[in-house]
């Protein structure tokens, strides 16, 4: 008998969902369930991949569809092989919805686990719209096929941020005032655990910013001659620490 589940080469033709494991069932309300039943008009029987925020895949087969839930019965599980393998934290100073949007999309893609939102000399935007990004983040989490969500701090002061940066094994400052022997090495990130990347708002960080971040133990580093917008640095920062980790 042919065995959807077993045949890893259809895996990606079934949808995902996030969802509350209960007594071998899983649980899927709320917008997700609206987005299951009127937006893609799934029918019981049909399979699916839930996720509940933890380190598997739960393949499941579609029992009931109510008004307000969806039940699905779960068939099997597999350890998921997209999260990251090391903990990265994206500290990145409130840009503007647009590139704010990019950068969340795209950390998620590169494997960060928390995106830490902060407020420095110039950011225009001083906070962030939590339902929303954290909408986002579920939609990235689903695309990249990660079972598991990437965290969102709650906003901090410059100073709080500086604060933070003691907990990591290392720090990577993306400075677009840093010469050209200030490069990445790939060194910086050799069997680091915990790594930090910073990334500034659209006018970067004042002159006394970028030297109290550096004097906070950060690594200061060089991203090229052009200067680079912040959706771009971010990119490139998450790019040279997820590849030479690991991750």
């Amino acid at each position: 008998m042919f065995d959807f589940f077993q045949k890893k080469n259809y895996t990606y033709l079934m949808k995902r969902f996030f969802g509350k494991i209960k007594n071998e069932h899983m649980l899927i309300d709320e917008s997700e369930h609206i987005h299951l039943s009127k937006v893609l008009r799934m029918k019981v029987g049909d399979k699916i991949i839930v996720n509940c925020n933890d380190e598997f895949d739960y393949y499941c087969t579609i029992e009931s569809i109510t008004k307000s839930q969806t039940v699905a019965n779960v068939e099997s599980k597999k350890e998921c092989p997209a999260l990251p393998k090391r903990n990265i934290v994206l500290f990145q100073a409130i840009p503007k919805k647009e590139y704010f949007d990019t950068i969340i999309a795209k950390s998620i893609e590169l494997g960060v686990s928390k995106i830490q939102p902060f407020t420095s000399q110039f950011t225009v935007v001083k906070d962030v719209k939590k339902d929303r990004t954290i909408a986002q983040i579920m939609t990235a989490c689903k695309q990249c096929e990660r079972s598991k969500l990437a965290e969102l701090g709650d906003v901090k002061t410059f100073s709080e941020m500086l604060n933070s940066l003691s907990n990591f094994d290392v720090v990577l400052f993306a400075n677009e005032d840093e010469n050209e022997t200030s490069k990445f090495s790939p060194n910086f990130v050799e069997n680091k655990q915990n790594i930090a990347v910073i990334v500034g708002a659209e006018a970067g960080f004042s002159p006394d910013e970028r030297e109290a971040i550096k004097k906070a133990g950060a690594k200061s580093i060089t991203l090229g001659k052009r200067i680079l917008r912040n959706d771009t640095a971010c990119v490139s920062m998450l790019t040279l620490a997820g590849i030479f980790s690991d991750n």
